[in-house]
């Protein structure tokens, strides 16, 4: 199973095989031109950790996911992962941030970690040809 990570502004969303579900408390204010087919709150995280340095955030949003257990986060995905690949896409999970700045970091990496580490399941950031 292939899971794509991504931010809401990559223009590689506005072809046709990608199957986006945004990840972050938000939605975008500005104009996308794909279709976000949802939002998945659950793999948001809390306005509590906005503002955390990396090391803090990242344990913060572990043992958020830890809370909710494996079995929890494999469902919430395996489902997402099944609705892609009924419209035959493939899965994309979304947020904001730009990890390809020097510094940047964003939870949909952290994500991607827990995933690796407590699913052994691979995560992937889409390719972004804007700099």
């Amino acid at each position: 199973m292939m899971i794509w990570t991504s931010r809401y502004s990559n223009k590689e969303l506005q072809k046709d095989d990608c199957y986006c579900v945004g990840i972050s408390l938000g939605r975008p204010r500005f104009k996308i031109k794909y279709i976000l087919r949802k939002q998945c709150y659950d793999l948001a995280p809390d306005r509590s950790m906005w503002g955390k340095e990396l090391d803090e955030f990242r344990k913060l949003y572990f043992a958020k996911l830890d809370k909710m257990g494996t079995e929890k986060v494999r469902n919430i995905l395996s489902a997402l992962y099944m609705e892609a690949q009924e419209n035959n896409k493939k899965l994309v999970l979304l947020c904001f941030e730009d990890v390809r700045i020097p510094g940047d970091w964003c939870h949909r990496t952290i994500l991607a970690e827990w995933v690796q580490q407590n699913l052994g399941w691979n995560m992937q950031e889409l390719f972004n040809p804007d700099l």
